[in-house]
C-alpha cells in the first residue's frame, strides 16, 4: 500500500512538472498570441547613467489593449474600440510593429505566464536637460 502511494505522489510530480515545463518552453511568438490588457507603465528618467526620476502611470480598465494573432497582425484597442492594426514581427526579445514610416521597437519583451513585459527607450527635454527615458509596460492577459 505504501509503495502504491508513493508511487501515485511520483506520477503526479512528474506530471505538474511536465505540464508547466511545456509552458516555460514556449516562445515568445507562441507566447505572446492573445489579447493583453496594459496595467502599467513606468517611466525611469536617468542623467549620465543616474536614475533621476521614476513615474508609474495606472490604466482604466479596458483603456488599451492588444491583441496579437498567429498570423503576425496586431490589434490596438482604445477604450474597447479598433484604435488600429497592424504587423508584427519578433527577433530575440525585440518585438516590431510596422508602422508605416517609423517601426516601433518593443524591448526586452517577454511573457511569463499571464503578464506580458516590454519596455521602449528614448529622449526627452526637460527644462533644456536631455535625460534618457525607459518606459515599461506591463499587461496582463485577458483571453
Amino acid at each position: 500500500m505504501m509503495k502504491r502511494t508513493i508511487y501515485t505522489l511520483c506520477l503526479i510530480s512528474a506530471l505538474a512538472l511536465a505540464m508547466t515545463s511545456c509552458e516555460k518552453d514556449k516562445t515568445l511568438d507562441e507566447a505572446i498570441i492573445g489579447r493583453w490588457e496594459v496595467k502599467s507603465e513606468q517611466q525611469i528618467y536617468t542623467l549620465d547613467g543616474v536614475k533621476k526620476f521614476v513615474y508609474t502611470f495606472y490604466y482604466e480598465a479596458g483603456e488599451v489593449e492588444y491583441e496579437f494573432t498567429s498570423g503576425g497582425s496586431i490589434i490596438r484597442y482604445y477604450m474597447d474600440d479598433v484604435d488600429g492594426m497592424s504587423t508584427y514581427t519578433i527577433s530575440g526579445t525585440t518585438l516590431t510593429i510596422e508602422n508605416g514610416d517609423s517601426d516601433i521597437d518593443w524591448d526586452k519583451t517577454s511573457v511569463d505566464g499571464t503578464t506580458l513585459t516590454w519596455s521602449q527607450t528614448g529622449t526627452e527635454v526637460i527644462d533644456e536637460v536631455t535625460y534618457n527615458v525607459e518606459v515599461i509596460y506591463i499587461a496582463a492577459k485577458t483571453n
